[in-house]
């Protein structure tokens, strides 16, 4: 699943009847931070009804911190290790922003290009899209993939690109802020085309094995295996979907195992799978200018205003969104905050020297919500919202 689930429909409040965290318990008088870390972060998992998850954090782009809590496999009862690998969904489109970045500065990529400098044979209401607009969902695109990660009307890959080109637009270049995942594989065919390789590979030789990241690697395609440390994925919701768009969902009480099937094709849009410790080994490398220079990275984190001048995210925390990365634009302790799938989360607190890592294997979790939390244990004066 896909990041617009949590935007669309507002999976953030009861999931499963169990209540968030605004019933979690206190950690006042905890005596020292990792005693209130690991008590916040087990007192969210009961409330949240979250069957596993990883935390790593980060300080002065120094691993301050990592545990692992909880079931990896509820069936198996096998436990969530530091080695255990979880699906990260649209954080997969921060890391499609930082390689077109990387093609930037590389001279090879113009954000203000139109796309069709780069792709032939795009349908005319294309031509004039930019691939900054890609980039930051203003390019009104049509949608190729609805929440289920099924390609439209249930097409195999070259099939679907070739019907979602067939569609009207949403909306007109440039003018508004409008969530597709049709955005990044646009953005994976260009960077294929400019660079003559794989997606994958440009991105697996680029940045995880630049950063280090080890267990890193793209999903299996459908119908492929689970790897053995691979997390199962949980969900309390069966989504409804009319068309390619969410209308609603149905709880339940027990959580159930979730399928995700995945395609090369949807890789840019949200094919990672990792550990919170290579995504913190990732953000260390971006903030050490390994990746890509002061620039580039200022220029990915900023975010995109609309054309009226206004800013939009996912609801009311997350409210900007910059070349693939989200952000929480406030005055104090503003953060940039790849989420996905309603169940990871990166916060980077540029100005605090701060990152804190969540992912975990439930639908719903959210743990956007919760992170703040976390991160208040590090920022004296941080407000957390309930």
């Amino acid at each position: 699943m896909l990041n617009k689930i949590s935007a669309a429909i507002g999976l953030i409040a009861v999931m499963g009847g169990i209540a968030a965290s605004a019933h979690a318990a206190p950690i006042a008088g905890a005596g020292d931070k990792t005693a209130a870390v690991e008590q916040l972060v087990r007192s969210e998992m009961e409330a949240r009804g979250i069957p596993g998850l990883q935390l790593t954090i980060v300080r002065r782009n120094k691993i301050l911190f990592t545990g692992a809590y909880g079931q990896a496999n509820i069936e198996a009862s096998t436990p969530v290790t530091e080695r255990t690998t979880f699906p990260v969904n649209s954080i997969s489109k921060a890391v499609a922003g930082v390689a077109a970045m990387q093609l930037v500065e590389a001279g090879k990529l113009d954000l203000d290009a139109s796309i069709e400098t780069y792709l032939d044979a795009l349908p005319a209401s294309w031509k004039g899209i930019t691939v900054r607009q890609l980039l930051t969902h203003m390019s009104g695109l049509p949608e190729i993939a609805d929440d289920n990660l099924r390609l439209l009307d249930g097409a195999a890959p070259d099939a679907a690109w070739a019907k979602v080109q067939a569609l009207p637009l949403k909306s007109s270049p440039g003018v508004k802020f409008d969530y597709t995942q049709t955005n990044y594989v646009v953005i994976g065919k260009i960077i294929e085309t400019i660079t003559g390789r794989s997606y994958a590979d440009f991105v697996r030789d680029r940045q995880f094995d630049a950063a280090g990241m080890k267990r890193t690697r793209f999903a299996e395609v459908s119908g492929a295996g689970a790897r053995p440390e691979a997390a199962a994925l949980y969900t309390h919701l069966t989504l409804r979907v009319e068309g390619m768009k969410t209308v609603g969902v149905d709880r339940s009480k027990a959580p159930f195992v979730r399928h995700e099937p995945w395609t090369e094709i949807l890789y840019p849009a949200g094919g990672v799978q990792t550990t919170s410790t290579d995504l913190a080994k990732w953000t260390i490398a971006l903030q050490k200018r390994r990746l890509v220079n002061r620039d580039g990275l200022e220029r990915l984190w900023k975010p995109q205003p609309q054309q009226d001048g206004t800013y939009r995210g996912f609801g009311s925390t997350i409210t900007g969104y910059g070349l693939g990365w989200p952000s929480i634009r406030r005055a104090d302790h503003p953060a940039v905050t790849p989420v996905g799938g309603a169940r990871a989360a990166v916060f980077i607190y540029p100005e605090d020297d701060l990152t804190i890592v969540v992912l975990t294997n439930l639908m719903g979790a959210s743990p956007e919500k919760f992170v703040d939390k976390i991160a208040s244990l590090y920022i004296p004066g941080l407000a957390v919202g309930k």
